[in-house]
C-alpha cells in the first residue's frame, strides 16, 4: 500500500532545509563579516586622518623651524650675538627688530619671536631692545641636549609651544638663543580637522599634553587614564585598540612622529561605528526574512511539480509488478520505483552480458591459442567452423609494437593500455572483411589478416596500406610511433603460428631502419650468409674521445659506429653482438680505470638486458650516451681533478708527434722531466690503457687512414710504423681488422 503524499512531504522538508539553511549560515556569517569590516575601516580612516592632521601640524612646525633657522644663521644674527650692542648700533638693532617680525608670521601662528644674547646680556622682544637676561629656563633647555628644539610653553597667560635655537648653532660655545612662540588655539585647529566627536592630543615620551583639543588639559599627565598604559606596551609607532573610559567603548588611534617624538592621539567613541553595525544587522536579517520566505513558496511550487510524474510512475508499476506474499508495503515511492527498475535491467545485463562475454571471450582464446601454434589441425578446423572465421585465399599476421616511450606524455606502465587503444584503432581502420581478429598479445598487437589477391606485390602493396593507416592513426590520435611487422602470406590458416613468428623477426630489423618503419620479412632476410662486423678503429677513437673529454667528436663517432655497424646487411643478432662486444670494451676501459660499481647498475637492470630490449638505432645511440659515454666522461673528469691530470695528454701529444719514430716511455719521461713509473701509473690511471697499447692503437689508426686515403705501399706503412718486416705488420692487421691491408683498401675502394 501506499502512503500518501510520503515522496512529497520528504522532498518539501528537504528542499526547505537545504535552502534555509545556508541562506541563514550566510547571513550570520555576512553580518559578523560586515561588522568587523565596518569597524576594521572605521579604524583604518581614523588611522589616516590623524595621519593627515599629523601632517599638518609638523608641517607648520617645520616651516617655523626652517624660518627661524634661515634667520639665526645669519651673520647678522650670529656676529651681533656676539658683541655688546648698545644704543648707537641702532642700525643693527633695526635690522635684527625686522628679521625678527619676518619669523613672526600670524599665518603660523607664530604670537612671539625673542632673539637672546647670553654673553652680553642683552635681548629682543616685541620690537623692544632691552639689557640684562631674561627666560633662563629656555636657556637651561637649549643647554640640556639639543642646539634645537620644540618645548612646551604653559604659563599664566600664554599656552603653547616654543622652538628654542642655540646660536650659534654648530659652535661649541653658546653665544645665544631664539625663541619662537607658537599658540596652542593654532596647532588645536589643525589637530582636530574640524572633527567635534573625537578628541585629539599631542603627547610628549613622559605621556604629558603638549596640545590638545581641549586647551584645558595641556600641560597635564595622562598616565592615570586606563589606555595609556596599553599605548606605552604597544611598541608599534602606528595603530589602534580599544579602551573603556567612564563606562564607555573607545577606539584609541596613535602614531608616533619621528621629527620630535611626541605622539599623537585620538579618541574616538564607538557609538557611530555600532549605529552603522546595527543598521547592517536589520537590513541583513530583513532580506534574509524575505528570502526564506520565497524559497520556501518556491520549495513546495517545485516539490508539487516533482511528485505527480513520480507518484504515477509508482501506481503503475505496482499495478504490474507481481504480488508479494502478505503484500506490498512501498514506504518510499524512489525506493520502489529504483527496485523494479535494477530488477529489470539487471536481468536484461545478465542476459546479454552472458552471451557477449562467453563469446567474446571464446574467440580471443582460440585465436591466442592459434597464433601460439596450441591447436591441431583438427580442433583448429572445428574451431574456425564454430566462430565463423572466414576463409580466403591467402592470409598474413600483422604485428604492431610500440617504438618507444621516451620524449611522450605516456609512462612505461601505460603500454597494456595504450596496446589496447591500438588495438582498436586496428580494429577500426582495417576492413572487417579482410580483419579477420585483432588482439594484443603481451608488448605486441596482433592482427590476422585475409584476402583475395592472387598477385603477391598487390597483396603486400595491400597490407602496406592497413599498416600505414593504424600507423598514422597512432601518431595522430596518441602521438606514437609505431613499427609493424608483416609474415610471408600463406595460404592454409594453420600456417598462422609460424607466421606470428615471422612477423615478430621482421620487427627485429628495426635495429637498422628506425623508428616508424613497416617491415616485409622477405624484404629483409639477407641473400647471402651473414657475417659479424665490429669496426675496432672506430672504437679506439671513441675511448680516445672519452680519454680527452671530447663530448661532441664522442657523439659523432658513436653515430658512425653505429652506421658502419648497421651498413652490412645480416642478422639482426649479429648487430646486437656488435654493440654488446663496444659495451664490453667500453666497461674494460671503465674498470681499469677504476671504477667499482659507480658507473653501471644504477637500476638493478644488467646493462646488456637493457641494451638488447632498445629497438631501434636512434634508443641505441641515446642509451649509449646517456648510460656509458656521459658518465664515463664525467668518470674522467673527477679524475682530471687529481694532481698530474695533464701527463696523459702530453704523453699523447708525444705519441701523435712521434709515432713514425722508435718512441719509449723511457723517452717520454725524458722529455716531460718526469720519472718513468710516475708516468705509466698516470698514464694508465687517466686513460685505462698502457702506454704501449696506445702506441699501437694510434699506429693501427694510421695504417687505416694511410690504406683508405692514400697509394702508400704496405711495406711503407710497415716501414714508417716500425714493424721489423711487413708480415709482421699484415699479421697484426688481420688480427684486428679480421683482414689484410689489401683486402681492407679493396674494401673501402667497393663501398666508395
Amino acid at each position: 500500500m501506499l502512503p500518501r503524499y510520503s515522496f512529497f512531504i520528504k522532498l518539501m522538508i528537504f528542499t526547505t532545509l537545504v535552502s534555509t539553511i545556508p541562506l541563514l549560515s550566510l547571513g550570520i556569517y555576512s553580518f559578523f563579516q560586515s561588522t568587523s569590516k565596518v569597524q576594521t575601516k572605521v579604524n583604518e580612516a581614523n588611522v589616516f586622518i590623524l595621519q593627515q592632521s599629523q601632517n599638518r601640524v609638523e608641517q607648520i612646525l617645520k616651516v617655523i623651524d626652517q624660518v627661524s633657522g634661515r634667520y639665526a644663521e645669519t651673520p647678522l644674527v650670529v656676529n651681533s650675538v656676539a658683541k655688546r650692542l648698545a644704543i648707537e648700533d641702532f642700525q643693527d638693532i633695526d635690522l635684527l627688530v625686522k628679521g625678527l617680525l619676518g619669523v613672526q608670521t600670524y599665518e603660523l601662528g607664530v604670537k612671539t619671536v625673542e632673539l637672546h644674547s647670553l654673553q652680553n646680556a642683552w635681548y629682543i622682544k616685541d620690537g623692544g631692545f632691552y639689557f640684562g637676561t631674561d627666560n633662563t629656563k629656555e636657556t637651561s633647555n637649549v643647554n640640556a641636549a639639543y642646539n634645537s628644539r620644540w618645548v612646551p610653553d604653559v604659563g599664566p597667560t600664554f599656552s603653547g609651544i616654543k622652538l628654542v635655537k642655540s646660536i650659534p648653532s654648530t659652535g661649541s660655545e653658546q653665544k645665544g638663543y631664539l625663541s619662537v612662540h607658537v599658540s596652542n588655539s593654532e596647532l588645536a585647529k589643525l589637530l582636530t580637522g574640524g572633527f567635534s566627536t573625537r578628541e585629539t592630543m599631542i603627547l610628549d615620551d613622559k605621556m604629558n599634553v603638549i596640545i590638545d583639543s581641549n586647551p584645558n588639559k595641556a600641560g597635564q599627565s595622562v598616565r592615570s587614564e586606563s589606555w595609556s598604559q596599553e599605548l606605552l606596551n604597544t611598541g608599534s609607532m602606528q595603530g589602534y585598540f580599544n579602551s573603556t573610559l567612564q563606562g564607555k567603548d573607545y577606539s584609541v588611534i596613535y602614531n608616533q612622529s619621528r621629527y620630535n617624538n611626541w605622539t599623537y592621539v585620538s579618541i574616538i567613541p564607538l557609538e557611530e561605528a555600532k549605529r552603522e553595525s546595527a543598521s547592517i544587522g536589520w537590513a541583513t536579517l530583513t532580506a534574509c526574512l524575505l528570502l526564506l520566505l520565497f524559497t520556501a513558496l518556491l520549495a513546495y511550487w517545485g516539490s508539487k511539480r516533482m511528485s505527480v510524474p513520480i507518484r504515477s510512475l509508482v501506481e503503475f508499476t505496482m499495478r504490474h509488478s507481481k504480488p508479494a506474499n502478505g503484500g506490498t508495503v512501498v514506504k518510499d515511492e524512489l525506493q520502489w520505483v529504483g527496485t523494479q527498475f535494477a530488477s529489470l535491467h539487471q536481468s536484461k545485463e545478465q542476459l546479454e552480458g552472458q552471451m557477449k562475454s562467453q563469446f567474446g571471450q571464446l574467440v580471443d582464446y582460440f585465436m591466442l591459442k592459434l597464433f601460439q601454434g596450441e591447436m591441431h589441425r583438427g580442433e583448429l578446423q572445428e574451431k574456425a567452423s564454430q566462430f565463423h572465421i572466414p576463409v580466403w585465399r591467402r592470409y598474413a599476421v600483422m604485428v604492431l609494437q610500440i617504438d618507444t616511450l621516451e620524449h611522450t606524455r605516456y609512462k612505461p606502465g601505460e603500454q597494456d593500455l595504450l596496446l589496447f587503444a591500438i588495438n582498436n584503432i586496428a580494429s577500426e581502420l582495417i576492413p572487417h572483411p579482410h580483419r579477420i581478429h585483432a588482439m594484443p598479445i603481451g608488448n605486441y598487437q596482433v592482427t590476422l589478416v585475409g584476402s583475395e589477391m592472387d598477385n603477391h606485390r598487390d597483396l603486400l602493396s595491400q597490407l602496406s596500406e592497413f599498416a600505414e593507416s593504424v600507423q598514422k592513426a597512432a601518431a595522430d590520435f596518441l602521438e606514437l610511433k609505431v613499427s609493424v611487422g608483416i609474415s610471408r602470406p600463406y595460404e592454409a590458416i594453420d600456417e598462422t603460428p609460424q607466421a606470428f613468428l615471422e612477423a615478430k623477426e621482421a620487427l627485429q630489423y628495426r635495429i637498422r631502419l628506425g623508428e616508424k618503419a613497416i617491415l616485409h620479412l622477405d624484404d629483409l632476410k639477407p641473400q647471402q650468409a651473414s657475417r659479424h662486423y665490429y669496426p675496432h678503429h672506430l672504437v679506439s677513437e671513441l675511448t680516445q674521445a672519452i680519454a680527452f673529454l671530447e663530448k661532441d667528436k664522442a657523439g659523432e663517432l658513436l653515430q658512425q659506429f653505429i652506421q658502419e655497424v648497421l651498413r652490412v646487411e645480416t642478422d639482426p643478432n649479429l648487430y646486437r653482438i656488435s654493440f654488446a662486444m663496444l659495451l664490453t670494451d667500453l666497461a674494460r676501459i671503465v674498470y681499469d680505470m677504476g671504477d667499482t660499481g659507480e658507473l653501471f647498475s644504477h637500476d638493478g637492470r644488467n646493462e646488456y638486458e637493457q641494451l638488447f630490449s632498445l629497438k631501434t638505432p636512434q634508443e641505441i645511440e641515446g642509451w649509449f650516451k646517456s648510460h656509458i659515454i656521459h658518465p664515463m666522461m664525467e668518470l674522467v673528469r673527477k679524475r682530471h681533478e687529481s694532481s698530474g691530470k695533464s701527463i696523459s695528454r702530453s704523453v699523447m701529444d708525444l705519441v701523435h708527434a712521434y709515432y713514425d719514430s722508435d718512441l719509449t716511455l723511457d723517452q717520454c719521461a725524458l722529455r716531460m722531466n718526469y720519472s718513468t713509473h710516475y708516468i705509466r701509473r698516470m698514464f694508465r690511471k687517466e686513460t685505462g690503457m698502457n702506454f704501449s697499447d696506445y702506441l699501437a692503437s694510434y699506429r693501427h689508426d694510421m695504417a687505416i687512414s694511410w690504406l683508405s686515403g692514400t697509394e702508400m705501399k704496405i711495406t711503407e706503412i710497415a716501414e714508417r710504423l716500425q714493424y721489423t718486416n711487413a708480415q709482421n705488420f699484415i699479421r697484426n692487421f688481420r688480427k684486428l681488422e679480421g683482414m689484410t691491408p689489401g683486402q681492407y683498401r679493396e674494401l673501402k675502394k667497393t663501398s666508395q
